[in-house]
């Protein structure tokens, strides 16, 4: 549960701080659902605060009621007689009293305390036949009544602000329940509330600790460079001034850039891949990824809560208190329950006469909290086994959505390939060797970062070339590179660069042309006036990318796109092996935002997966935003509602998956709640249900839906061949 501490409040000016407050995917949402209420905001995510001029119809009372209904929050008052001014109007939500969280710890000890004191009724009433006094001034009756102290709290606050709320009804039954002699069934619906409540209270924690553990560096020293000396320091005392040193399988502390050495470093934290990833000065380095192999030097970057993991987690965990469209369907369903709970109590009552029987109905009625619970517990649920697999979903909506998609989007590269170039088709011309064509490639490219020089490089390597010499390079942006070797000139790039080198390309046109209608990027290599061959390059498609179509298809997706900057010819290369109903070629970045707004239109709720700067404008426009965090860029991730960590074309089925069970879960969950309680109510008109009998049905229902939602920790089955071939636990 988010804290919003209410700092001041001037007339129609409020100020409000709080963690909710740190990331903008949150502040947009707060934005879009408050532009009715607002015409003036500013954010200041330095202190996490928001402040805003509200109209002057709005009270505060309005705008804490519409904040509690997006999210699960509690208040905290930080305003003064000097700076707290309502304009005249009465403003209960200012006065109300700063409050210390009970801890869990506390909470557990004290439902421990009553679970003895109930094994103590049970024990003496079943065994020994003591019979228990359940009159107003009995010890029952006083053990009841402490117990529901936080109740009674909540409740004598919405009374004062005129509200009739769940709290309120709950109230007004235990205080029924222990005037009419009935303090043993008073102390069964305080026991139950406390255990739902402690259980709703235990999930939402394992669904945070299971997002900690992503992010837990388990480090508590780290070396520092002080000179030419290595000096160990608690990590707590890092600053942004200091040079962390890191050695062969130490886990790296802090992001940052190499500034010396060179490590073979273990990212699978980051991009899930298997295997190491070489890096050098100049390349950035991130907290928590293992440098398996090396001594490197790191200029620190961010630190701590800072960190990209951090940073990227701490977005997910605050979603956990946005209250997704089942959750608030489930509050706007337990609100009308209460309303029912009160005509159907009076009805009892009017219709039979009996009082005991009447009272059953208000018991039963009394904690529509389970159906709250039905969706709640889900969502959270599935949020955290997506967090689990690497799949951070920041908030209910996104994770609902999902699977109610008709439609899911697409871009090419980086997204359903890697980025990485690979060599496919090398064409020499008379005379020339392989070992030679990437001998002078290799010469001329080592220096460059381009992926496609570092594919020239790797594949020299493997040749068994390698590159003593320090030579320096003209990089020619858009063109290619150009090297003096040896009073010779070395030129690698396309063929507009031949071209304005004058260089003899007519005798591999054919084959060019060839490789450029299937997509491929082709890279001629010269020596002085001399074509030495071409190379082609197609980008790696991820493994899994077709069997993940077909599966979408399979699981009731209507419409795939592939939304691209690639041209027509190159797309419809690639898609042609691909299950793809639709191909948008040439894409800007506005076009693909026009893309999604058109098959919005057309097939309704619309899915967007992207990872570059590119894709941002298209995926703001989608219902649901996923970006593939390996390698994709920081914008993207920032501004996707799911980040895909692991960038594994399955892990997009198996969010399909998590969020078609989720609502399905929910469903159940419905069904236990509104089932258990009319048969409860039946029952209880027919005479046939005691006070103490209508307790034990919310111990029923409260454990079922807690039982059926944590299902959702586990692994999820899939509908689906691809993803069944799947472990449940990854």
């Amino acid at each position: 549960m988010a804290t919003i501490i209410i700092k001041s409040v001037a007339g129609n000016r409020v100020r409000l701080q709080s963690e909710l407050f740190s990331t903008p995917y949150i502040l947009s949402f707060i934005e879009e659902r408050f532009e009715d209420i607002f015409y003036n905001l500013r954010i200041n995510t330095s202190c996490h605060s928001i402040i805003f001029n509200h109209k002057v119809t709005m009270s505060l009372d309005t705008i804490i009621e519409k904040l509690n209904q997006l999210f699960e929050i509690s208040y905290q008052k930080e305003v003064t007689p000097k700076n707290l001014t309502c304009g005249g109007e009465s403003c209960q939500s200012c006065s109300k009293k700063i409050h210390s969280p009970v801890s869990f710890k506390r909470k557990l000890l004290e439902f421990g305390v009553l679970t003895l004191y109930a094994g103590y009724l049970f024990i003496g009433e079943t065994f020994f036949g003591i019979a228990i006094a359940s009159t107003p001034f009995s010890l029952l009756a006083g053990v009841a009544l402490i117990a529901s102290i936080p109740l009674l709290k909540e409740s004598y606050e919405d009374i004062k602000n005129k509200k009739f709320t769940l709290q309120t009804f709950m109230g007004a039954t235990l205080v029924g329940a222990i005037f009419f002699g009935e303090a043993m069934a008073a102390f069964e619906i305080i026991y139950i509330l406390r255990g739902g409540m402690l259980l709703e209270e235990y999930i939402a924690n394992r669904s945070k600790d299971e997002i900690h553990k992503l992010v837990e560096l388990g480090i508590k020293k780290v070396f520092i460079l002080v000179d030419t000396y290595e000096v160990e320091i608690e990590i707590d005392k890092l600053t942004h001034n200091d040079i962390v040193v890191v050695r062969s399988g130490e886990k790296i502390p802090v992001d940052g850039i190499i500034e010396n050495g060179e490590a073979e470093i273990d990212e699978s934290l980051i991009n899930g891949r298997s295997e190491p990833v070489f890096k050098i000065k100049g390349d950035e380095v991130f907290a928590g990824t293992i440098c398996q192999r090396g001594r490197i030097t790191i200029n620190i970057g961010a630190i701590g809560n800072q960190t990209y993991i951090a940073r990227t987690m701490k977005e997910v965990e605050l979603a956990l208190s946005k209250k997704s469209p089942s959750v608030l369907e489930a509050d706007i369903l337990a609100n009308k329950l209460l309303k029912l709970g009160t005509v159907l109590t009076i009805g009892t009552f009017v219709i039979t006469g009996s009082l005991l029987s009447a009272f059953s109905v208000m018991i039963v009625m009394s904690c529509p909290c389970a159906t709250i619970l039905a969706a709640s517990t889900a969502i959270s649920a599935g949020i955290a086994n997506g967090a689990k697999n690497g799949i951070l979903i920041k908030g209910g909506e996104a994770l609902e959505n999902v699977s109610k998609a008709n439609v899911f989007c697409f871009d090419k590269t980086g997204t359903l390939t890697t980025g990485k170039p690979l060599v496919t088709d090398i064409i020499l011309t008379d005379g020339t060797t392989i070992e030679q064509l990437f001998n002078y490639a290799l010469i001329a490219e080592y220096r460059n970062s381009h992926p496609i020089a570092k594919s020239i490089v790797n594949y020299a390597k493997d040749l068994g070339l390698s590159c003593q010499e320090d030579v320096i390079s003209t990089i020619i942006p858009g063109f290619g590179v150009k090297t003096k070797y040896q009073n010779h000139f070395i030129t690698v790039g396309n063929l507009k660069l031949m071209d304005e080198e004058q260089i003899d390309t007519s005798g591999v046109l054919k084959q060019y042309n060839s490789f450029y209608l299937e997509g491929k990027s082709v890279v001629f290599v010269a020596y002085d006036e001399k074509l030495l061959g071409i190379i082609s390059f197609v980008h790696e498609v991820r493994v899994g990318t077709k069997e993940m179509l077909e599966s979408l298809k399979k699981n009731g997706v209507e419409h795939i796109a592939l939304i691209t900057g690639d041209e027509t010819k190159v797309a419809n290369f690639f898609a042609k092996d691909f299950p793809f109903d639709s191909v948008y070629s040439n894409q800007s970045p506005q076009d693909k935002a026009s893309a999604i707004e058109n098959l919005k239109e057309k097939y309704g709720k619309v899915v967007m997966v992207g990872d570059g700067v590119n894709d941002t404008y298209a995926m703001s426009k989608a219902d649901v935003s996923i970006s593939f965090a390996s390698g994709g860029s920081e914008v993207a991730i920032a501004v996707s509602d799911i980040a895909i960590t692991h960038s594994h074309p399955d892990d997009v089925v198996y969010l399909h998956n998590i969020s078609k069970k989720t609502l399905q879960v929910v469903n159940q969950n419905y069904y236990i709640g509104t089932g258990t309680n009319l048969g409860g109510v039946l029952l209880s008109v027919l005479g046939k249900l005691s006070p103490a009998g209508a307790g034990l049905i919310h111990i029923g229902h409260t454990v079922g839906i807690m039982a059926n939602s944590s299902r959702l920790l586990k692994g999820i089955e899939s509908s689906s061949s691809f993803a069944e071939s799947k472990p449940l636990e990854r």
